[in-house]
Formats: C-alpha cells, sequence, structure tokens
C-alpha cells in the first residue's frame, strides 16, 4: 500500500479512536465505529484516454461517481468469472467495475488512482466485490484441546458492510499457490468475494497482505498483536493514545534495543533499521530519513511509548477497532 495513503489511514483511525475512547477506563458506552478509508467502488463503460487515462461513465444521474478518470500504474485488471488477470486488453465501450482510493481530485470529472478494475462480466452476472476485512467478529470459545476447525466467520469490512464465509465457500489464492484457510481472512486482508442470487458467499480470492500484522487495543488499556494479548499495557496521556513500542514490535516479528544517544531502535530481523525515537522527542529516524510524529515519544516506568498512529504506520501493522 502507498505510504502516504496509509499514514493518512491510521491517523484518521485514532483520531477516530480519540473520539470515541477519550481515556482508557474500565467503564465503555456504545459508540459508532470509526470510519476506515474503504475502497470506492465505480462502474460504467470504458473509454481509453491519450494520456492513458481510463475514463469510466454509467446513466445513473444519482451516482456521485457516474464520469471518473482512473489513472495507476499497476492496477489490477481481473476477469470477473475466474478472478484471473484478464487475457486481453479493455476494449472501449466495455463495462467494467473499479475500486478506487478515497483520495479524488476536485476536477469534473475527478481523477482517482484504481487499485482494481474487473471486467469481461457476462450478462446477468453477479459481479464479484472488492472489500477489505476491517474486523473478524469473535467466535464463541468451544472448552475442546485441539480446538475444532472452523465452520465459518464473520467479517466487517472497511466500507461497514458484514460478511459470512462458511467452509463451503471456494477459497483460493491470487496467483500463488499457497494454502489458503477460513483462518486466513484476518484484519486488513484484500478479498474479491462472489456471491449467489442469495448473497450468500460461494467463491473468496485473498490477495497477498499488505502488513507485518494487526494490532488492537481496549478502553482498558490492554493491547493485542495478531490477536495475541501483550503483556504490557498501553495509555492515554493528554488525551494521546500510547502504545509500548518494545511489546508491539517484538510481537510483530521485530528486534528492539536501546542504544544511549538514539533511544528505542526497532529493527528488522537479521539488520536493517526501521526506526528510532528517543524520549522527549517528536520525530523519528528512519532508513529513509526523519518523520515527524503526532505528538513526543514518553517514557515511564522503564517502557517507552508511541501515539497508536504513528507507532501504527511505522511499523507497517494495520489498526483494528
Amino acid at each position: 500500500m502507498n505510504q502516504k495513503f496509509f499514514r493518512i489511514l491510521a491517523l484518521a483511525l485514532c483520531a477516530a479512536m480519540m473520539c470515541a475512547l477519550p481515556a482508557f477506563s474500565a467503564e465503555t458506552e456504545d459508540a459508532e465505529p470509526p470510519a476506515y478509508l474503504a475502497p470506492v467502488r465505480v462502474w460504467g463503460r470504458l473509454t481509453k484516454l491519450e494520456d492513458g487515462g481510463l475514463l469510466v461513465q454509467n446513466d445513473d444521474q444519482n451516482d456521485p461517481y457516474r464520469e471518473i478518470i482512473l489513472h495507476g500504474e499497476s492496477i489490477r485488471i481481473l476477469d470477473a468469472v475466474s478472478g484471473l488477470p484478464l487475457d486481453r486488453e479493455l476494449k472501449d465501450g466495455e463495462t467494467v467495475y473499479a475500486w478506487v482510493g478515497p483520495a479524488m481530485t476536485l476536477s469534473l470529472p475527478p481523477h482517482a488512482t484504481a487499485e482494481l478494475i474487473v471486467a469481461n462480466v457476462p450478462a446477468d452476472f453477479g459481479v464479484p466485490q472488492y472489500y477489505q476485512i476491517a474486523k473478524v467478529r469473535p467466535q464463541v470459545t468451544v472448552a475442546i484441546y485441539p480446538p475444532p476447525p472452523l465452520t465459518h466467520v464473520d467479517l466487517v469490512t472497511t466500507g461497514g458492510q458484514e460478511l459470512t464465509v462458511t467452509d463451503e465457500a471456494t477459497l483460493f489464492p491470487y496467483l500463488t499457490r499457497q494454502m489458503v484457510t477460513l483462518g486466513s481472512l484476518v484484519p486488513g486482508s484484500r478479498i474479491l468475494v462472489w456471491t449467489d442470487v442469495k448473497g450468500a458467499v460461494t467463491k473468496v480470492m485473498l490477495f497477498a497482505y499488505d502488513y507485518r500484522g494487526y494490532v488492537s487495543w481496549e478502553p482498558t488499556g490492554e493491547v493485542s498483536v495478531n490477536d495475541q494479548r501483550l503483556s504490557v499495557t498501553g495509555k492515554v496521556v493528554n488525551g494521546e493514545v500510547l502504545l509500548p513500542i518494545r511489546a508491539v514490535a517484538e510481537a510483530a516479528g521485530y528486534e528492539v534495543n536501546w542504544v544511549a544517544g538514539q533511544g528505542a531502535v526497532v529493527s528488522r530481523p537479521g539488520g536493517g533499521l526501521v526506526f528510532s525515537v528517543l524520549p522527549g522527542q517528536d520525530t523519528a529516524h528512519t532508513a529513509t530519513g526523519e518523520t515527524g510524529l503526532a505528538d513526543d515519544c514518553y517514557f515511564e516506568s522503564g517502557t517507552t511509548y508511541l501515539p497508536a498512529a504513528d507507532l501504527v504506520y511505522l511499523l507497517d501493522l494495520f489498526p483494528v477497532y
């Protein structure tokens, strides 16, 4: 995923988190879930432009995206039936469905970067839909060891849609031979989903995972990485959600050391700086230079913390709420 876009996503999510959870507390209230920056679906007849852009138009006067120009250097163009890369060039006049990032120009028609285009759509065919998983709803724990295999998973997408995928659905990866199971559908995953006339999921294609893992935190301060609860909790200081650097980074598979004059130094296994930061500083040092932080690095009782949005971004994690 584009780093600038992901930084915006992380900051937006954590800002929403702050609105809903002003402080870690044992008391919680029901609140509207934060709005993720979900891919936007557009559709219509295609016209190729001389500059390489793709104009997509439909006749729905109520559609805010009835005219849009798509750009992108590495757009996936897939067959609607198989999910495989389209084995021909797109044609002027054919109907396509595309998913674009939420950032668009103010021009008319607007320009946007496309992530995915689905083409070669048969008449009266249920077009597969492209989603990113925001949350996997927990299931009732069965006191059996080893635990029985999953028979279904309930998903919430970044756009707020709720999906149930059962073990009767066909699951397969995009252009790889990896084994895909219901347990492979984790927060941050991007999927293409086919459904039958009743809306039941029949087929799911899983794209390569874009993140190092996923992280969540609770109003009580408990922090989990890849569904594993950490022994160190988060905290709120001056209204800012802070997460412990070492505990989160090590749970995500990074190495963490304390170096005099550099502070907390996070590295990839085997070497390679991810970032370093000193308590009291509002910038972190990365392999490509300095990056500003939402607030100062915080140190208390032997633990170093960063604002949640910054740590999520620097460690390439997907935030779960």
